[in-house]
């Protein structure tokens, strides 16, 4: 199950309530412990695209700052350290592809990027431990959409952190420059859905991970 929090865009669009029924089935402790195979680069020298909060994160910066954190602090975020990169960071990492059609143009369309998985263990997350603690993922779009999962079921549905959108770079303004996306019809919850509410959990302009505890209830 999620928790998706609708702001602007997603009121503009034709989708009925999002549906997920099927119980979490947690990643086996071979997959949990798979790594990535290239090291995340982080030079200084790009603009930062994504930061990641919350427990077991190894930062490399510190306390949000009031002029350059607007967006972060306007969407009512608040943490002491982070971990932030840029596009050629995340470029740096194993890079994956995965086919889907796409609420927008009801389309098959390929996705490029490196697996979440990926991207929180170049963060220095222990992912069984974090799995163990059940603890869950907030992903927060520019645009305010958010959306809130069980961590184990973000790596288990293999959401890609995508960069590019059929061989071309995702671009800000459009989905990107961070597109959080999965192959639906590979999902037994998701695939019998109508393809516009398959997608809930879907971040484009995704620019903010949080590593959190279980949300309350209700």
């Amino acid at each position: 199950m999620t928790d998706s929090t609708t702001l602007s865009r997603r009121n503009l669009l034709s989708r009925g309530s999002a549906a997920c029924a099927a119980a979490l089935a947690l990643p086996t402790a071979a997959q949990a412990a798979r790594s990535a195979t290239q090291t995340c680069v982080l030079n200084g020298l790009q603009p930062v695209v994504l930061t990641i909060s919350g427990p077991g994160i190894e930062a490399n910066r510190g306390k949000l700052q009031a002029a350059g954190d607007r967006m972060l602090i306007t969407q009512g975020y608040r943490f002491d350290t982070a971990w932030s990169c840029g596009l050629d960071a995340l470029n740096s990492l194993e890079q994956h592809t995965l086919r889907t059609a796409l609420e927008y143009d009801e389309a098959e369309h390929r996705l490029h990027g490196p697996l979440l998985e990926h991207v929180l263990q170049a963060a220095g997350l222990d992912l069984g431990k974090a799995m163990a603690q059940d603890h869950w993922l907030t992903l927060q779009g520019i645009d305010g959409y958010r959306s809130r999962m069980p961590l184990a079921q973000a790596l288990r549905w293999r959401m890609l952190l995508a960069t590019q959108l059929d061989g071309l770079p995702l671009a800000m303004g459009g989905l990107g420059p961070l597109w959080s996306i999965y192959a639906p019809q590979q999902i037994t919850e998701l695939s019998q859905l109508p393809l516009k509410e398959r997608f809930h959990a879907a971040v484009w302009g995704l620019y903010y991970l949080e590593i959190g505890a279980r949300p309350p209830a209700g």
